[in-house]
């Protein structure tokens, strides 16, 4: 299934043949799924201003590990104020880290502001799964950072065009998100930006980062 995916992450409904749904979890979550579909689940930043439950938890677990589902998250750390305590975020997310590691499949990271946090938890904790920054607009020098952590850089309709220009190719992933745009719209922007057409390459990257295994340093 994953082979043909050309959009790592997008919030639009099935079916979407190319893309990886994602998925927030709730008690709902799996009977949300349709037959065929990829996607991601995860307890998403957002959702922590209250602890998440240890059922939720157990939904989460149980979803996380039908494989349709292809990846975990979105999870991360927000700090632009719309979710709950550093220290429930951090927890969460070092949880949802491990059952990406415990289930050999990916994470699809939101980071909002938190950069250095997300590079320490690369460096102390080294995970041997796959780590994807989604909808990155960042300056490519804290594209950098991220990099040489070994995180994939994931693009959407908003992007930095010189980050874009200089990036590794073999690290470019897209994203359609919550945009009206199409996920073909969305790599033709960028392959604009880079100055090639880059459907195959995030086609052959997607690819790769679901396969799992991490080139962390």
């Amino acid at each position: 299934m994953e082979m043909g995916i050309l959009d790592i992450h997008t919030h639009h409904a099935a079916p979407q043949p190319e893309g990886i749904i994602s998925l927030r979890a709730d008690k709902d979550t799996i009977a949300r799924m349709t037959d065929g579909q990829a996607y991601s689940v995860g307890i998403h930043p957002w959702d922590t201003i209250n602890e998440p439950t240890e059922s939720e938890w157990r939904v989460l677990e149980a979803a996380a590990a039908l494989p349709q589902v292809l990846a975990i998250g979105e999870a991360g750390v927000d700090l632009s104020g719309k979710s709950g305590p550093m220290y429930v975020q951090l927890q969460v997310l070092r949880r949802q880290i491990e059952l990406s590691e415990r289930l050999c499949k990916p994470m699809v990271i939101h980071n909002v502001k938190a950069h250095d946090i997300i590079v320490g938890l690369r460096r102390d904790l080294v995970p041997v799964q796959n780590w994807a920054i989604h909808g990155f607009r960042g300056k490519p020098e804290v594209a950098e950072m991220l990099l040489k952590r070994g995180c994939y850089l994931s693009f959407g309709e908003l992007f930095n065009r010189e980050t874009v220009q200089k990036i590794p190719e073999d690290k470019i992933l897209a994203e359609t998100d919550e945009s009206p745009l199409t996920i073909e719209e969305i790599i033709a922007r960028l392959s604009e930006a880079r100055g090639k057409d880059l459907t195959e390459t995030i086609r052959a990257n997607t690819a790769k980062f679901l396969e799992g295994v991490s080139t962390n340093k």
